[in-house]
C-alpha cells in the first residue's frame, strides 16, 4: 500500500472548504464552516499536519491503534481549526489495514474521554450518521447495498419492528441526532428501536469496518475521576491494547499532555507531541488573501497590510479582522454579494470594528483569569510589565516567587494564577520552563490601553 505524503506544504491555492457563501460567512462569523469539511481559509501548519499523516502513515501499515497526536495551544491558537482540518484529511485518506477499514472521525468532549460508555456511544453515533448520510445520497445497487450495511448495523429485529422504512430512519437521525445504545426515532415512544443488545451484541463487529479516530476536544478536562470513567481507558487505547481500529487526537490548553499523564497516557512519541501557537507570517498572508480571492476582493494591498498588522499572526484575531473587513466590504458593495474595489470602502472602519471584537475577546480572557480572584488582573498587570523587560525570559519558578513576595500569598494561589494566564493566552512556557507572552496586544489591554495596539493606531 503506497504512503500518503507526509511533506505537505501549502501553496497558497483556494480550496473546496473555502467555497462558503458570503452570507454564511457573516452569519457564523470566525466559525464559519462546512459540515464535516476544514474550517474556509485555514492556513500553514504544515509540521501539525504532516505529524498526522505520518500516524496515518502507521495505521494504514495494519496496525490498528497506538498512534496519539497532542496538540497543545492557548486560546486562539487555532485548535478547533485544526481538528476540522484533520477531518478533511481522513476525507482523503485511502482506506486502512489493507483496503479493509475506512476513516471514521469520532468527536468527543474531554470530560468524558475515560468513559467507555461514553466512547462507544460516540462511535456508534459517527457509524450510523455516516451509514444514514451514505444510504441516503446512494443509488441503484450500491443504494441496496448501504441498504444492507444500515441494517446490519441496527439489528434486524430493531429494523424489522420499527414503524418507518429504512431511509426514514436513516433521515430521522440525520435530522434529529440519538444514541444507539437506547435511542428514540422520532417523538413516538412506539418507534423506540427494542433490540439494543443485538445492536451492542455488534459493535465489535461493525466497529473493524472503520479506523476510528476519537478527536477529544478540551482535552485538558480528561479526568478519571467522572461519573463512568474507567482508569487505563485512554491508556489502553494509546498503547494499542484494545481490540477495536481505535486511536485518538486530543485537542486542549497548556496542561493537557499532564493531564493525559494522570490518566496513564505517558508514552509519547517523536513529533507527535504538538505545541500550537501563532501563525508564520506566510500562513497570515495566505490566509487573508484566499478569503478576499474567494469573495473577489480587488484591489485590496492596503487592506491586507493593515489585518495582517492587526493580528499579529495570531489566528483569532486574523479571523476576528477578516470578518470585520468583509462586513465593511459588504456594506460599501456596489451589489449583494459583488465586492469589487477595496478603494471604495473605508478601511478606517474595518480596523475599528475589529479593534472592538479584539478588545471583546481579551475581556472574555480576563473575566476567565479573574472569575475566582479578582487580584489575578493585579497579578497579570505586573506580569506584562516585567516580562518585556527582563534580561532573559525568566522561569516558572522565579515568577511563581516574585507572585508571592510582591503580593504576599501562598504557593498554591501564584500557581494557579500562572495556570490560569496560561489557558487563557497570556503566559506561554517551554519545556525549559521559560515564560514569555505570545500576543503583545494582550498585554497592552491588560496596561489599560485597550484603544491602542502594539501595532500602531487603528489607521492603515
Amino acid at each position: 500500500m503506497d504512503a500518503v505524503d507526509a511533506s505537505y506544504v501549502d501553496n497558497g491555492a483556494l480550496r473546496e472548504q473555502d467555497g462558503v457563501p458570503l452570507p454564511v460567512f457573516l452569519a457564523d462569523k470566525d466559525r464559519a464552516q462546512l459540515t464535516g469539511r476544514g474550517q474556509p481559509f485555514f492556513s500553514g501548519r504544515e509540521r501539525e499536519i504532516n505529524a498526522f499523516r505520518s500516524m496515518a502513515n502507521a495505521l494504514m501499515l495494519g496496525r490498528s491503534g497506538n498512534a496519539t497526536l497532542i496538540v497543545e495551544g492557548p486560546p486562539g491558537a487555532g485548535k478547533s481549526a485544526l481538528m476540522a482540518q484533520f477531518q478533511e484529511e481522513m476525507r482523503t485518506l485511502p482506506p486502512t489495514g489493507f483496503g479493509e477499514r475506512h476513516w471514521l472521525p469520532v468527536v468527543l468532549n474531554g470530560a468524558r474521554a475515560e468513559c467507555p460508555q461514553a466512547i462507544g456511544q460516540a462511535v456508534d453515533e459517527a457509524i450510523a450518521k455516516r451509514l444514514a448520510h451514505d444510504l441516503l445520497s446512494a443509488t441503484g445497487a450500491d443504494s441496496a447495498d448501504r441498504e444492507e450495511r444500515f441494517r446490519a448495523f441496527l439489528g434486524e429485529g430493531g429494523a424489522r419492528k420499527a414503524k418507518q422504512g429504512i431511509k426514514t430512519i436513516a433521515e430521522s437521525m440525520l435530522q434529529r441526532g440519538f444514541s444507539v445504545m437506547g435511542f428514540q426515532l422520532g417523538a413516538d415512544p412506539s418507534d423506540l428501536l427494542e433490540d439494543i443488545e443485538a445492536v451492542s451484541a455488534k459493535r465489535s463487529q461493525q466497529w473493524n469496518d472503520w479506523q476510528i479516530i476519537l478527536l477529544i476536544d478540551e482535552a485538558q478536562g480528561i479526568s478519571g475521576q467522572v461519573s463512568g470513567a474507567v482508569p487505563g481507558t485512554l491508556s489502553s487505547i494509546h498503547q494499542g491494547m484494545v481490540s477495536a481500529p481505535l486511536s485518538f487526537c486530543a485537542f486542549g490548553l497548556p496542561g493537557t499532555a499532564e493531564a493525559l499523564s494522570d490518566v496513564g497516557v505517558s508514552r509519547t512519541s517523536i513529533g507527535h507531541d504538538l505545541p500550537l501557537s501563532g501563525l508564520v507570517d506566510r500562513a497570515s498572508r495566505m490566509a487573508v488573501r484566499r478569503c478576499f480571492t474567494q469573495y473577489g476582493v480587488a484591489h485590496a494591498e492596503a487592506w491586507e497590510r493593515a489585518i495582517l498588522k492587526r493580528s499579529a499572526n495570531w489566528p483569532q484575531h486574523l479571523a476576528t479582522y477578516l470578518h470585520a473587513a468583509l462586513t465593511i466590504l459588504q456594506t460599501n458593495a456596489p451589489s449583494p454579494g459583488v465586492m469589487g474595489d477595496a478603494r471604495r470602502s473605508p478601511l478606517s472602519e474595518a480596523i475599528t470594528l475589529g479593534d472592538a471584537g479584539r478588545k471583546a475577546y481579551y475581556g472574555r480572557r480576563l473575566r476567565g483569569m479573574t472569575r475566582d480572584n479578582p487580584l489575578f488582573r493585579d497579578y497579570a498587570a505586573d506580569l506584562v510589565e516585567a516580562l518585556p523587560g527582563a534580561d532573559r525570559p525568566p522561569l516558572e519558578s522565579e515568577l511563581t516567587r516574585n507572585i508571592m513576595q510582591r503580593h504576599g500569598v501562598s504557593v498554591e494561589v501564584a500557581a494557579d494564577f500562572l495556570r490560569k494566564a496560561k489557558h487563557n493566552g497570556l503566559l506561554e512556557t517551554d519545556d525549559e520552563g521559560r515564560c514569555s507572552m505570545q500576543i503583545p496586544s494582550f498585554a497592552n489591554h491588560l496596561l489599560g490601553e485597550a484603544e491602542r495596539s502594539a501595532n500602531g493606531p487603528a489607521t492603515a
